[in-house]
């Protein structure tokens, strides 16, 4: 009963997180629930992308790959999807498929968000290669995901964590 009462007379307790690892991995609170992990390619093209995943109470763990790439305004619509190649490290590339969840207008550009719906395992990548057909008006895109494990691993002991995140602002993300 003592826990109990303590419990309930303790203030909330409110996280913002907003952490760079060691091999420049981003972790962020993306709402009261969710965590966003991503880092940015290293491509040294105009059109940078994001690639990351989401990580999400209850069960916190690494899931929703998503990816975030700048076209011009209205290039792809919501429900879109999207085939390319995933190549991991040295492998064989291997069918990407991805849907569009949404976008927005940023700097006279689109932000498209994608979430992976087929892709090899990334996991224990230390490079992601990622190749569109000719015809899909998308560059290829290279990351170095090297520190993906310890940041999955950061990730969920955060989530796990008895603190509320902060709701997160995104109105000026850049890419």
């Amino acid at each position: 009963m003592r826990y109990l009462l303590l419990l309930l007379l303790t203030p909330i307790t409110f996280a913002e997180v907003d952490i760079k690892t060691l091999a420049n991995w981003n972790i962020n609170d993306f709402d009261e629930t969710s965590l966003i992990v991503a880092k940015s390619s290293s491509s040294g093209n105009e059109r940078k992308a994001i690639l990351g995943f989401v990580v999400q109470r209850p069960h916190c763990f690494a899931t929703h790959p998503i990816l975030m790439i700048r076209t011009p305004i209205g290039t792809y619509s919501d429900g879109d999807i999207v085939f390319g190649e995933l190549k991991v490290d040295k492998n064989r590339a291997e069918q990407l498929k991805m849907e569009r969840e949404l976008g927005f207008e940023d700097e006279g550009l689109e932000i498209n968000w994608f979430r992976l719906k087929r892709f090899p395992a990334i996991n224990n990548a230390k490079r992601v290669e990622i190749i569109f057909k000719s015809t899909t008006p998308i560059e290829d895109i290279v990351f170095i995901t090297e520190g993906i494990q310890l940041a999955v691993y950061q990730s969920e002991q955060i989530c796990g964590s008895p603190y509320e995140f902060t709701d997160a602002d995104y109105s000026d993300i850049k890419i």
